[in-house]
């Protein structure tokens, strides 16, 4: 049923009324006080308004009508979905929006519909995304109970942030009261969150006092906590702000011995294992998409592929050659070091950089 004229619906039983796309007038509309997106940018509302004014609205609200006694209508409807809009549209004092009428589903349905709509959108702060699947953990009564997360997961619009999220949640209480104070970002948090509960706090307690970038702290210190787990956080600290830890440990050779060449090729398919994976969680995962809207990432994922490709393509005309040892393409570009020389030189040192504050 569709129709734009509210008051030709309204005297039809309201049975009737769902699935009805009509214009509802915007007074009539009342926001959901409990949703749980809070965020919302001005200019980015103004510019959503002047766009709708001029263009049109391309697609309908959903909105819930308010009952007396599951049959009576008090005039007003509850919104349900496009919030954004509505506030756009209030900004610009437009009259009304079109918008589909549906029923009201009940109150664990629509936990799971509000907090996968904050899921899935990918604008959104991790933090905010954190704040919304607390609640309705929370709401559907499965909080304290961890095990049971991951029944409702795919309800709940899971996405790729999903173990971030759970990994921050499941953090040592005192660790997880201070980042809910501030003391610490999303990044460090479910940094800290990969360690055993019983070394959290020590770790997050290092961190925040001499002021860790999240960077440094989940790309050399964890690692190297995970790997050396009788180290203390300053010990980690040094050995990573030193550099070289992952090169000098673990050989199972004495000096002077080297590996076998069946090993050499199966170290390195096992590597080609690694970067396939590593594809899967660009592409068919969606994380191309996640970060097209950050330059940085969007430019660092871009150049990590330029560099591969650059690799496999000086590996595939080696292996080509006669002798198998034809000279490396000039698009090769020469050693890491040059390579990684020459990103800094085109992009400049990222925002959160790997120089950590403390001990530099």
């Amino acid at each position: 049923m569709s129709t734009n004229e509210l008051e030709t619906l309204v005297l039809s039983p309201v049975e009737e009324w769902y699935g009805a796309i009509v214009e509802v007038p915007c007074e009539l509309i009342r926001p959901d006080p409990e949703n749980l997106r809070q965020e919302f940018d001005a200019a980015d509302l103004i510019d959503l308004g002047k766009n709708i004014a001029l263009v049109g609205q391309l697609d309908e609200i959903t909105v819930f009508p308010i009952l007396i006694d599951g049959s009576a209508w008090t005039g007003f409807f509850d919104l349900h979905d496009g919030e954004r809009r509505w506030r756009a549209a209030q900004l610009m004092k437009l009259p009304s929006l079109r918008a589909k009428v549906v029923p009201r589903p009940s109150s664990r349905d629509l936990t799971f519909k509000k907090v996968s709509r904050v899921l899935q959108t990918r604008s959104l702060s991790p933090e905010t995304k954190l704040t919304a699947l607390k609640k309705s953990l929370s709401d559907l009564g499965i909080l304290e109970n961890p095990d049971e997360w991951d029944s409702v997961r795919d309800k709940l619009g899971g996405g790729p942030e999903w173990p971030q999220l759970i990994r921050v949640l499941r953090l040592q209480p005192r660790v997880r009261a201070m980042f809910e104070d501030g003391l610490m970002n999303f990044t460090i948090a479910h940094s800290v969150g990969r360690l055993a509960n019983e070394r959290q706090a020590q770790l997050a307690e290092y961190v925040v006092v001499n002021k860790i970038s999240g960077r440094f702290l989940s790309t050399q210190m964890v690692p190297y906590l995970i790997e050396h787990p009788e180290a203390s956080p300053a010990q980690a600290f040094e050995h990573a702000r030193v550099g070289g830890w992952r090169q000098a440990t673990g050989s199972p050779y004495k000096k002077g011995e080297s590996p076998t060449t069946h090993e050499r090729v199966e170290k390195f398919l096992e590597a080609c294992v690694v970067w396939e994976r590593a594809w899967e969680t660009v592409v068919i995962d969606g994380l191309v998409h996640a970060v097209g809207d950050n330059p940085q990432y969007a430019f660092r994922l871009k150049d990590a592929g330029r560099r591969i490709q650059e690799r496999a393509a000086a590996l595939a005309e080696r292996m080509n050659s006669p002798s198998g040892s034809a000279a490396v393409p000039a698009s090769y570009g020469g050693p890491v070091s040059a390579i990684d020389k020459d990103r800094t030189a085109v992009l400049g040192p990222p925002h959160d950089t790997d120089a950590p504050a403390h001990g530099s």
